[in-house]
């Protein structure tokens, strides 16, 4: 894919770590000029570093005009968009009864109303491209796990989104697809992110595994690669699909 997005623009949200910075890294790699948005300059920087035609700007999708931030620089910079990966979201395992209107805000604010905006926004560019948009979902939105709830319903919308835009936009020749990653080796599976403590990660890291006929977690790479070729002229002719990247995970 050395030279597939030559001459294009993309904007990835939540492109700091984990998945978001390999899917940034895969499509500057193959010739695009990327910005990176998340809410920590540190970890910003650091992937933007890996890459000299990646650049961050830092917004949170969860308050007002974040969403904004990375549309407007990619305008800026190019004055066209052609890719845009909703990938930015949060997960925190919380069982139902502990699931405060505060929770369920904080992760609808930026898995559902952050994604709907930067895509709002990001319209008008993308009807002059021709563009893409990959949203990212999860394999637990079609088969939800306890304490999760709150996620799962959060990334089951993002799929209700996506094949409702697929129709909506493809008049604009605009296609729109999802991707649905299993159990991926990246920052959002710690004892800290998701606010459990090591132990019981740890148990539900087993009882994940036991789900995955190949026997491994996922690397956020595998998933970028599987982005890329969405997002790439190889897809031409797919628009409202969900791929799965879970290793057999049922989705």
């Amino acid at each position: 894919m050395s030279n597939s997005f030559e001459n294009r623009v993309a904007l990835v949200t939540g492109g700091s770590t984990g998945i978001g910075a390999a899917i940034a890294l895969e499509l500057a790699r193959g010739g695009a000029e990327v910005v990176i948005t998340g809410r920590t300059e540190a970890t910003l920087q650091a992937s933007a570093a890996r890459h000299p035609r990646i650049k961050y700007v830092v917004a949170d999708l969860a308050a007002p005009g974040g969403a904004e931030r990375g549309v407007n620089d990619a305008r800026a910079r190019w004055d066209r968009l052609d890719i845009l990966v909703n990938n930015a979201g949060i997960l925190e395992l919380v069982p139902l009864v502990e699931a405060t209107p505060e929770h369920v805000r904080r992760t609808w604010a930026t898995n559902v109303d952050g994604l709907i905006e930067t895509t709002r926004l990001a319209v008008p560019l993308l009807k002059r491209s021709k563009g893409v948009i990959v949203n990212l979902a999860t394999t637990v939105a079609d088969q939800p796990f306890a304490n999760m709830s709150v996620y799962c319903a959060s990334k089951a919308a993002v799929l209700a989104l996506t094949r409702s835009w697929a129709q909506e936009l493809a008049p604009e020749g605009i296609r729109v697809n999802a991707v649905s990653p299993g159990p991926i080796e990246t920052p959002m599976f710690s004892a800290e992110k998701l606010g459990v403590p090591p132990a019981a990660l740890e148990a539900l890291g087993s009882h994940v595994l036991g789900l995955v006929p190949l026997g491994r977690f996922g690397k956020a790479e595998e998933v970028a690669r599987v982005v890329a070729f969405l997002a790439s002229s190889a897809a031409s002719y797919v628009n409202g699909a969900q791929y799965t990247v879970g290793g057999g995970m049922e989705a």
